[in-house]
């Protein structure tokens, strides 16, 4: 059974939260602040996180910024929710390393759909993973295991390997651009086989801030310049590919 940790301090918001997840066949548990939500993820280590934005004390970007750069055996989905519409603050939630957004007041279906989706998706990954593709995806400038989950980048042959921190999203979006190196994949095609034929999204900017974020650890962690994709390279008005390229 799914494991769900609420982080909301709205006690209204949290127990309708609470009583749709709970219909819904999941277990969950409730934080009321950021600093108890992460007390309870190292005690629990959930498959998701439904996380309140403006939280009292460390908001929901703080604590979605430090449960990404935890090193946990299993790495939670995060869905952002926030009573505040702006677009600014759906980019903000999701370059932190939230996957997916939800504004106040939320439909519980809805809700439920979206992690659903997510769930879904993680399943299909496991299913893929049994057979060939399970095995290590290594390349000159990264190194990827499908199974455990891990993904590390070196700027030279030289170089150490160093570990990136990703979502589970960035790192799905990442592994599959990296089975096909050259391989161009629309970001249609992409939408629809990592977030799921049912993700809610209508545009493509879901998987343009995936890609967004995957980049800029990716360029972190080899210590290149803004402007350089290292990796992940866009084709123009189609969507992106993977190289085994740093320039």
């Amino acid at each position: 059974m799914a494991v769900v940790l609420i982080i909301e301090d709205d006690a209204d918001v949290a127990d309708t939260l609470q009583a749709c997840i709970q219909a819904a066949g999941y277990t969950s548990y409730l934080a009321e602040t950021g600093e108890q939500g992460l007390e309870l993820l190292a005690q629990l280590e959930p498959d998701f996180i439904v996380l309140d934005l403006m939280l009292p004390g460390m908001d929901g970007i703080e604590v979605c910024t430090h449960v990404r750069r935890l090193a946990l055996r299993r790495d939670p989905y995060i869905l952002m929710l926030t009573a505040r519409r702006g677009k600014t603050d759906e980019l903000w939630g999701l370059a932190t390393g939230a996957d997916d957004y939800m504004t106040k007041p939320f439909d519980p279906d809805l809700l439920i759909a979206r992690l659903r989706t997510l769930r879904r998706r993680e399943l299909r990954h496991e299913d893929h993973a049994v057979g060939a593709d399970a095995a290590l995806i290594q390349y000159q400038f990264l190194r990827l295991h499908q199974t455990h989950r891990r993904c590390s980048v070196r700027a030279s042959l030289n170089d150490d390997w160093v570990d990136l921190v990703l979502s589970a999203l960035e790192f799905d979006l990442l592994a599959k651009l990296a089975r096909q190196p050259g391989q161009v994949y629309p970001r249609s095609q992409l939408l629809d086989d990592i977030w799921g034929l049912d993700h809610p999204g209508d545009d493509y900017s879901t998987v343009d801030s995936c890609v967004f974020r995957l980049r800029k650890e990716i360029r972190s962690k080899l210590q290149v310049p803004e402007g350089v994709n290292p990796l992940v390279k866009t084709v123009r008005r189609v969507g992106y590919k993977f190289e085994d390229a740093i320039a």
